[in-house]
């Protein structure tokens, strides 16, 4: 089990950004309390399922933006923010969750940190840096739906479980592209599923 302790000393976390950090575990632990926003058994190994896990995405960001599909509870993007990643764009379609995601901006004073509630698909296009994901949809409805946001610089980070080959595989029916696929920190049968060059396969 992986412990604050240990997330620190991995991803060097300073002092003062270690405290936002632990009012954001402290703040997902009282809000779990009255409504679900992650698995309860997830919060015994809060700091390996759920911070380490989104903080691992940090080292492969390209420079700009971020945007993270289905956030939930805020990972891996809301992590990513405040360990000072970023703009960084959160879009979640439960009214709750961007509730809790509001009261975790302002608890922590943070300024680089948009909240989008609404679905994928209905959100007014940008261009972005970076997109990511965990825990949302499969490979293909994700890329299907955040395709707008997509530009040939964009650089895709999608957190995926042991089924990241088939998905890979099931997404290249439909779109071309340049895939990885990073062991993950966390899980021996995940996979940082990275990917560069997405167009669909019309647009060669």
């Amino acid at each position: 089990m992986i412990t604050r302790d240990d997330f620190q000393s991995r991803f060097d976390v300073p002092r003062g950004t270690m405290e936002q950090v632990d009012a954001y575990a402290e703040l997902l632990v009282d809000w779990q309390s009255r409504m679900n926003l992650v698995g309860p058994a997830t919060l015994t190994d809060i700091w390996g399922r759920h911070f380490t896990d989104s903080a691992q995405v940090l080292a492969h960001l390209h420079p700009g933006s971020v945007v993270d599909l289905g956030t939930g509870a805020g990972f891996p993007g809301m992590v990513l923010a405040i360990l000072g990643a970023g703009p960084v764009h959160l879009i979640e379609a439960t009214k709750k969750k961007c509730a809790f995601l509001q009261a975790v901006v302002e608890r922590l004073a943070l300024t680089n940190v948009t909240i989008h509630n609404q679905r994928i698909e209905a959100l007014e296009p940008f261009e972005a840096s970076n997109i990511t994901a965990r825990a949302c949809k499969n490979m293909t409805d994700l890329v299907t739906w955040a395709l707008p946001f997509n530009t040939r610089e964009t650089l895709w980070l999608l957190l995926k479980g042991a089924t990241a080959a088939e998905e890979v595989a099931a997404a290249k029916t439909s779109f071309n592209f340049d895939a990885e696929l990073i062991p993950s920190v966390t899980d021996a049968d995940g996979r940082l599923v990275r990917v560069r060059n997405l167009r669909p396969i019309w647009n060669r």
